[in-house]
């Protein structure tokens, strides 16, 4: 029997692969074949926004990539990673950003014309439904993508929307509105009925039914097929063994930052050094695979809260339990949702159009700073009421690595994050966190803000707070730039997502960020897949 060949193979179905796949495969012109490692994974746990924590730790809906341990962090870090279809869309925190217009247009002057802001924001309009009072004029409300308010309010949570107007932030009715610093309520893929709103459910499910789509679970691919110069398949292992896929024109790498890179050096695309180290055969030198690696590094200040009960004790014991049997008989409630409450983007260096800094400000704290060094189960709830300010440094400028180990698609790759490789980010961070004390000492706060709980009012000089930072940072798995946009020299891709110097390969997911936008990465993915499919369908003709 012929095994069929396939248009387009995309590899991961992620944030961006969903959205690719359901794009490529609307027309009925293409056959489209989406490879995904993980299941299907249409579970509770993914459909409850809240429950994402529970989901921390389970390999059936995370990959764990342990992290090369760097001096003063606590040992054994990993990067969680989604796994299954949605990818970390189904295992995120919802919070929903769009990224600013000076971000893709930066990318634009770049030389990637292709990705300026009156593009993306006419793809953003296409791919939402966002239906509130105050939507900017640049949102969808009729795309596939449900995006919703979080519907908590308090007087703790309304007074942390006055503290952000006092401290000359605008107020917005809608955080997302373009090109401006401003607080106002937080935004999240859930969807109207009170569930969670992934790339899986909002862009690949309604496309399972057409029959030039083909989607493939439980499927490791091992590396791409080349004969020479060009991409002409993959090769995947199933329960049923390991075969060959033909594509007819393309092979899309949408595995994330962490894995595209992976993939590509496998199949011998990448750093000679990096590939000679591990094994396997040079196919393409091209060295900036694996390089470039960016995230959103991210401290959490916790304060006793006042005169607001707050959430910390609402999730275990008898209240979970009702909060959850709430949830599956209305899906409304405290599982309906995510936290944090409140969205500030708020800028260090002064720039009113390209925020340097996002709060995130929610009713719950965490333990004392000395409690959680010395726990390695770092991160409960106190048992009082609190409140926490997440603090994320949205411009890092240090840059860390991807690295296959062997030619061996299960062994571990080495993720190198080089948190402080630049000292000027550890600066900024100490910055940071005076930010957010000023803030919590406004005059709206003053009723609601008691004692700081982490890291604690001891922690004052300057050399205090950094040495602080070596432990209490966590990342914001928000990954961006190991096959980024460049040109052979510096980068992976050109502006329409081609890897320089093979032919019928490409990369569509975060990887190919030049930087990482302001804000959480996964609304970027999405419309890097919803543009990428333009440009691909252009391209096909």
């Amino acid at each position: 029997m012929t095994e069929t060949v396939y248009d387009f193979i995309i590899v991961g179905a992620g944030s961006s692969g969903c959205v690719l796949a359901d794009r490529l495969s609307a027309s009925g012109k293409h056959k489209v074949l989406l490879v995904e490692a993980g299941g299907r994974n249409e579970t509770e746990l993914v459909n409850m926004p809240r429950a994402f924590m529970k989901m921390f730790g389970n390999p059936t809906y995370f990959w764990h990539f342990p992290i090369k341990p760097q001096a003063g962090r606590p040992a054994g870090e990993v990067w969680p990673y989604g796994r299954g279809l949605g990818g970390s869309s189904s295992t995120n925190g919802t919070w929903y950003l769009r990224g600013m217009p000076a971000d893709y247009d930066g990318w634009a002057a770049a030389g990637h014309k292709e990705w300026a802001w009156t593009e993306i924001s006419r793809c953003f309009q296409a791919m939402e439904s966002y239906r509130v009072d105050g939507a900017h004029r640049t949102r969808g409300s009729d795309g596939p993508l449900q995006v919703t308010q979080l519907p908590y309010r308090s007087p703790a949570i309304a007074a942390s929307i006055e503290a952000g107007v006092e401290m000359g932030l605008p107020r917005l009715s809608d955080i997302n509105t373009p090109g401006t610093l401003g607080i106002g309520y937080t935004q999240a893929t859930v969807d109207r009925r009170g569930r969670r709103a992934s790339s899986y459910r909002a862009f690949l499910k309604p496309a399972l039914s057409r029959p030039n789509l083909t989607v493939l679970t439980d499927a490791l691919v091992e590396k791409v097929e080349l004969e020479g110069k060009r991409a002409v398949g993959i090769k995947v292992r199933t329960a049923n063994g390991v075969r060959i896929i033909k594509a007819g024109r393309e092979v899309i790498l949408s595995a994330g930052a962490l894995q595209s890179p992976k993939l590509m050096q496998l199949s011998g695309i990448g750093p000679v050094e990096v590939l000679t180290r591990a094994g396997v055969a040079v196919q393409h030198d091209l060295a900036a695979v694996g390089r470039h690696l960016a995230d959103h590094a991210m401290i959490s200040l916790s304060y006793r809260l006042h005169n607001d009960p707050g959430f910390n004790k609402e999730f275990s014991g008898w209240r979970l339990m009702t909060h959850a049997l709430r949830y599956y008989l209305t899906r409304k409630g405290l599982m309906a949702y995510t936290s944090p409450e409140v969205t500030a983007l708020l800028s260090l260096q002064g720039r009113s159009d390209w925020p340097d800094v996002q709060f995130g400000i929610g009713p719950f704290s965490m333990r004392s700073s000395e409690e959680i060094k010395a726990d390695p189960g770092r991160g409960a709830l106190e048992d009082k009421p609190g409140i926490t300010v997440n603090a994320i440094a949205l411009r890092p400028k240090s840059r860390g690595t991807v690295s296959i180990r062997s030619g061996d698609v299960t062994d571990q790759i080495e993720v190198d994050a080089n948190w402080w490789g630049d000292p000027a980010d550890k600066a900024f961070m100490v910055e940071m966190v005076r930010l957010v004390r000023r803030y919590m000492r406004q005059p709206a706060l003053k009723h609601f803000v008691g004692e700081e709980v982490v890291p604690g009012p001891r922690i004052e000089s300057d050399e205090q707070i950094a040495e602080v930072l070596e432990w209490l940072t966590s990342p914001g798995v928000h990954a961006t730039g190991t096959c980024r946009m460049g040109g052979p020299t510096d980068g992976v891709v050109d502006g329409r997502l081609r890897v320089h110097g093979i032919q019928g390969l490409r990369v569509v997911d975060c990887s190919v960020m030049p930087v990482p936008p302001a804000g959480n990465t996964n609304g970027p993915a999405m419309v890097v897949g919803w543009r990428a499919a333009e440009l691909i369908l252009e391209d096909a003709g």
